[in-house]
């Protein structure tokens, strides 16, 4: 049984977007102090994005609940659905928790142009405020690098089924 196609077209549009941010990400913050309009530009498309895709992950979890979703193959061993629910529980924790931390971070910053959303820009609802951005900006930095971890092991483990274990392959419920 395959995903619903609303879940499967929100699953890779996620991933790209995700993936894009997690990169500009790292990408980005050299030039803070090199090139000041070239990072703020790059910052407000960071946000941007990264409002977008935390709006899409509230998206995709309310549309999990709406739909049945497939069980994993019957012939995969315990210890392996265990790792895949407690990896896809952790990716969906971490997908809410890092734009959290990325909107605290920003209305912290002393020196932040504000939260925009392409254009409008949200209320911050935290002052500045330098010691708690220090705290958050270790806490959306680390958590991000986790991400890139744990979409690592999320893909590594799709295709390890997928190219060996073929009577388990989860990838195609979601492709």
């Amino acid at each position: 049984m395959k995903y619903p196609a609303s879940i499967r077209a929100i699953h890779w549009l996620s991933a790209l977007l995700i993936i894009g941010l997690l990169a500009l990400g790292i990408y980005m913050t050299p030039f803070q102090v090199d090139n000041m309009a070239f990072s703020e530009e790059l910052y407000f498309w960071h946000k941007s994005f990264g409002v977008l895709a935390f709006l899409i992950v509230l998206l995709r979890l309310i549309n999990r609940r709406r739909h049945n979703l497939p069980e994993l193959p019957k012939g995969m061993p315990v210890h392996e659905k265990l790792a895949a629910k407690v990896a896809h529980n952790s990716l969906y924790a971490l997908l809410i928790i890092v734009p959290i931390l990325g909107y605290v971070q920003s209305c912290t910053y002393e020196f932040s142009s504000g939260v925009h959303f392409f254009g409008l820009l949200l209320p911050e609802l935290f002052e500045d405020n330098k010691s708690v951005f220090e705290i958050v900006n270790q806490l959306h930095r680390t958590a991000s690098y986790l991400l890139i971890v744990l979409i690592f092991a999320h893909v590594a483990g799709a295709l390890k089924h997928r190219l060996f274990d073929k009577e388990n392959d989860v990838l195609n419920r979601i492709i």
